[in-house]
């Protein structure tokens, strides 16, 4: 039905059987025999909520495009559909938004409708064909969904990230500029006298700021276990801002900085394009300039998907291999595609140690409390990556190398994005 629906419209009166045909199903009681068929129907009624979806984004672009929302005197589209939706103006937008990228977007289309992506896709696909790169966009849309259908959503991101940036690059843009004019703070208060913040900072500020709150955060959590006091992630953050104020103003203007304020991971040799903070946001090269002579920033440089080179600002690589495991992997690495970040993940060996497995990157994997500690949890006999001896004489090149680029500047980038950028998941 949904198929017809999509082909041929709703004025057959396929929309009245489908609304039935609801109304059917939500007047039974749910009774599945097994497991397996409540997961089936789960991912099935998933599948087709995207294929609805697709389908009231092709209607609403026509309703939007025939002006029949002004026929009442609404000042906008959203305003009018979010009333008569009982929905806010900001879901309406959203909406509209997806309704206006639709026709742009013809294999993304094809592959939600397919069930090979989500409409999550269909709207991060949307966002990266704007007006100046629908030209490019449509060359590299095919690509772009093929490696989208076989990463996980947080990969597809940074895959998206990465084409944004070089058609950006392509088309001459001023993405830095562009940046540095949304960057905003604002801080109002409330009528109980509450300080409210809002703001949005460029990626490798925000890394800074994020990065500090973490550690503070984490700082107080181990106090709170100490003391028995209770209080939620969000409380702790609270006061971790405040804690960042009273130390900048406790600390000299020329004290020694002790961490380096953001990471930054780059790839050497087989990833050269590889340029991003840890958290996976993709930046350019050019972005760290500042930062080089400021000892602001540690970088781990990447040689493939799952070799690590080298760790600055360690004294030596074996000190490092917690490290570098946090930030090659940055996530829980169960099969199960468990996606607790890196700092809420336990680093444990792959073979066990008891059982002659050696403690090295390759042997190494994060896992979070959770798939580490319950046995129950755990995945039986997971795959050892193939074990690579990394020399002094390979950091150092490496470090070399890396010296080297901050001056020069890395190559251009290959051109569309491809499995090179994909396989680092």
């Amino acid at each position: 039905m949904f198929d017809t629906l999509l082909v041929m419209g709703t004025g057959s009166g396929a929309l009245a059987e489908l609304e039935a045909a609801v109304d059917a199903l939500l007047a039974e009681t749910p009774c599945h025999e097994s497991g397996a068929h409540l997961h089936a129907d789960v991912i099935s009624l998933q599948r087709i909520r995207a294929k609805l979806g697709v389908l009231a984004a092709a209607i609403l672009s026509e309703w939007d495009h025939s002006l029949v929302w002004a026929a009442d005197g609404s000042r906008s589209a959203a305003s009018r559909l979010a009333r008569d939706t009982h929905s806010s103006v900001r879901c309406a937008k959203q909406e509209l938004r997806r309704a206006r990228q639709l026709c742009h977007l013809p294999v993304t289309r094809a592959a939600v409708t397919a069930g090979d992506l989500s409409l999550e896709h269909l709207d991060l696909l949307g966002s990266a064909c704007t007006p100046e790169r629908a030209e490019l966009f449509a060359e590299h849309e095919a690509t772009l969904v093929d490696q989208c259908t076989v990463l996980a959503y947080a990969d597809a991101v940074r895959l998206v990230q990465y084409w944004c940036q070089r058609a950006d690059d392509v088309l001459n843009m001023p993405v830095k500029e562009r940046r540095a004019a949304k960057a905003a703070f604002y801080a109002s208060s409330s009528l109980d006298g509450m300080v409210v913040l809002n703001g949005q900072l460029d990626p490798i500020g925000g890394a800074i700021v994020t990065e500090a709150l973490r550690r503070i955060e984490h700082e107080l959590y181990l106090a709170d276990l100490k003391t028995g006091t209770r209080r939620t992630a969000a409380q702790r953050r609270a006061q971790a801002l405040v804690e960042m104020a009273h130390r900048s103003q406790a600390a000299p203007p020329d004290g020694r900085m002790p961490k380096p304020l953001f990471t930054v991971v780059v790839g050497d040799r087989t990833a050269q394009q590889l340029c991003e903070l840890a958290n996976g946001t993709v930046i350019r090269p050019s972005e760290l300039v500042e930062y080089f002579d400021a000892a602001m920033l540690e970088t781990v440089l990447f040689d493939g998907p799952s070799t690590v080179l080298s760790v600055s600002r360690r004294r030596s690589f074996t000190g490092a291999i917690r490290r570098a495991i946090e930030v090659r992997d940055r996530r829980c690495q169960h099969p199960s595609g468990c996606d607790e970040p890196a700092a809420r993940c336990d680093v444990d060996h792959i073979k066990p140690y008891r059982l002659g497995g050696v403690t090295s990157q390759f042997n190494g994997r994060l896992l979070c409390s959770t798939h580490n500690r319950h046995a129950n949890k755990r995945d039986e006999d997971p795959p050892v990556p193939d074990e690579r001896i990394v020399t002094r004489l390979d950091e150092f090149r490496a470090r070399i190398r890396w010296k080297e680029a901050k001056t020069l500047g890395i190559a251009p980038a290959h051109w569309p994005p491809g499995a090179e950028i994909a396989e680092f998941g």
